[in-house]
């Protein structure tokens, strides 16, 4: 039998995911929820070959800082305050070879949902193709089932460069290093099911010597709905904000994350309020040709307006809005 002071100690510890997983796709994941760990070690030397923009980079203290909050006081004082969560790291690995790595703040919101923020996921230079990057995908929902049993939906938000807001600078540097196009990057999402938020979405500072970041949009994987319930935004980004971004601090201190939430805490007051995807269908007669856009330049190369219409059918320019439901 377990001591009291033991079964405190374990109330104020984040759950752990399976150390390993096996996934129906043949990958096998290695987990943690320490950066005291070689899985975070490895993670962490993939992932900074992999993101290369400042701002939307998280330095190794800052991990360390994040990963710290799934234990002992602080997790105690923040689940108090949030609800559980737990902060993870994986590795992935198909035939012995290292293809990738994830990070992602995972919660429920309510009985039935489970919640996360899949801030990193990076599939190495050597390992591309193969549909490797869907099986990771799908490694992280593997990985959320096992974490929190039970729940019949998951949501995992991601944030994505828009392509539209980013300086060209930024634009041709991220491309360049990564070789692919922003607007093919939200296309490879959209394939895979996820949808763009229409809520004016900004990164708050990862650290105090970063700004907020608004060259960004906020989408969602496993949505299913024309549109998502603005309590249930709210529920995901005041436990996000106030544990993975802010470590902790207060949301009421950062007026970026406080503005957001108190935004769509409003928004979910009233009745029936939810929020509308969004793609660039407004912005084909102008957005999708170099020759007519000189906002890019020549940063990026001509897309297609018909390949961008097949992967997004029902599009609509964000508008940073939530709306009432018919």
């Amino acid at each position: 039998m377990l001591d009291a002071e033991t079964r405190e100690q374990d109330l104020a510890n984040a759950a752990a995911p399976p150390a390993r997983i096996e996934t129906a796709a043949g990958l096998v994941l290695s987990t943690a929820i320490t950066h005291e760990s070689e899985v975070f070690a490895r993670f962490f030397a993939g992932y900074d070959k992999a993101f290369v923009l400042p701002n939307e980079k998280e330095d190794e203290e800052g991990f360390a800082r994040c990963f710290a909050l799934n234990f002992g006081a602080e997790y105690a004082r923040l689940s108090a305050l949030y609800g559980p969560y737990s902060e993870v790291c994986l590795i992935a690995e198909e035939g012995g070879l290292e293809i990738g790595g994830a990070n992602f703040i995972a919660m429920p919101i309510d009985a039935h949902t489970i919640s996360a923020n899949l801030n990193y996921i990076y599939i190495n230079q050597h390992a591309r193709g193969g549909g490797r990057f869907s099986k990771l995908v799908a490694g992280v929902r593997e990985t959320l089932a096992a974490l929190y049993r039970g729940r019949k939906r998951t949501l995992i938000f991601i944030e994505q460069n828009d392509p539209f807001a980013m300086s060209a600078e930024d634009y041709a540097r991220d491309t360049e290093f990564t070789g692919l196009d922003q607007l093919d990057r939200l296309r490879i999402w959209a394939k895979r099911g996820a949808r763009v938020v229409d809520f004016a979405y900004a990164q708050p500072p990862l650290s105090p010597d970063q700004q907020a970041d608004d060259t960004l949009v906020y989408s969602v994987l496993g949505a299913g709905a024309d549109s998502l319930e603005a309590c249930v935004i709210e529920a995901h980004l005041r436990r996000f904000f106030g544990v993975s971004v802010l470590k902790g601090a207060a949301l009421e201190a950062n007026p970026a994350a406080a503005a957001q939430v108190e935004a769509l805490r409003g928004a979910c007051a009233r009745a029936g309020r939810r929020c509308a995807y969004a793609t660039p269908k407004r912005c084909l007669p102008v957005c999708m040709s170099v020759r007519i856009s000189p906002r890019f330049g020549q940063t990026r190369p001509p897309v297609s307006a018909r390949r961008w219409r097949r992967h997004f059918p029902l599009d609509a320019r964000p508008r940073g809005a939530c709306h009432r439901r018919a």
